[in-house]
């Protein structure tokens, strides 16, 4: 499938983005970024889909095609059957993009095989399959991943350190709207014990902050003075770490 694009303003834009960028390549990051990946990546989506459709099997779908901009996921059935698909799927994919003039990042790349243990990353979260509490069934446990949850504490510290004279109230707020957007993020799937730590942290930063100030102002009070009813009851500290378990991909269509 050929895509063409006829809107005259996303086509200058696109002009000017690959003039001040050079011959080749784009700024990786960059909001042109995506939009490239799409443009480009088009007909292998449609590749990897006829792919699904012809290696299925009623319902069960042996190999199934994600990406988002240029992250890319291929899963592959574990049947003894399949054995050797993923190598392939890996194969038709480096043919796929080579005719574009693109490559692979082979450092990212990888085949992992869920089923001896192996995990992989994608779009924030890692993904490794485990045996449920019962022991009866194995399930995919889909987690924040360690570099997701320093980013936010990281984006923690950083308000507090730059708030200055800024009063607690309103620099709450600040804080909350970059916590909640990072909750609402990573709320699906088994999100707890993450959740958890990074609540733990942001208490704890939130504590330290006013015990400081205090001591500025002469005032000895100590850092268990400040009370969970008063940090989200008065100060309105981001409460709402509900999990929303992941569902069919029905429910979001």
């Amino acid at each position: 499938m050929k895509i063409n694009i006829q809107d005259p303003q996303v086509l200058h834009l696109v002009k000017v983005i690959l003039k001040t960028t050079g011959k080749i390549g784009i700024p990786q990051g960059g909001p042109f970024s995506p939009l490239a990946a799409n443009i480009y990546l088009n007909e292998v989506d449609w590749y990897f889909d006829g792919i699904r459709r012809k290696t299925a099997e009623g319902e069960f779908e042996a190999v199934n095609y994600h990406r988002f901009a240029d992250d890319i996921v291929i899963t592959v059935s574990g049947h003894h059957t399949k054995r050797g698909w993923a190598e392939r799927a890996l194969q038709r994919l480096c043919e796929q993009i080579e005719p574009l003039g693109v490559k692979l990042n082979m450092e990212k790349t990888k085949v992992v095989n869920m089923l001896d243990g192996g995990t992989f990353g994608f779009l924030g979260f890692d993904f490794r399959r485990i045996l449920n509490r019962e022991k009866n069934r194995h399930y995919i446990l889909l987690t924040p991943k360690k570099k997701a949850r320093k980013a936010i504490k990281a984006k923690i510290r950083e308000i507090i350190q730059f708030g200055g004279a800024t009063v607690a109230e309103d620099l709450i707020k600040r804080i909350n709207a970059s916590v909640a957007g990072w909750v609402e993020y990573f709320r699906v799937g088994n999100s707890s014990r993450a959740f958890s730590e990074v609540r733990v942290y942001l208490e704890m930063k939130v504590r330290t902050l006013l015990t400081r100030r205090k001591r500025r102002r002469k005032q000895s009070v100590g850092w268990r003075r400040w009370s969970n009813e008063y940090l989200y009851g008065v100060l309105g500290l981001f409460w709402d770490w509900k999990i929303h378990p992941l569902q069919n991909v029905e429910a979001y269509s």
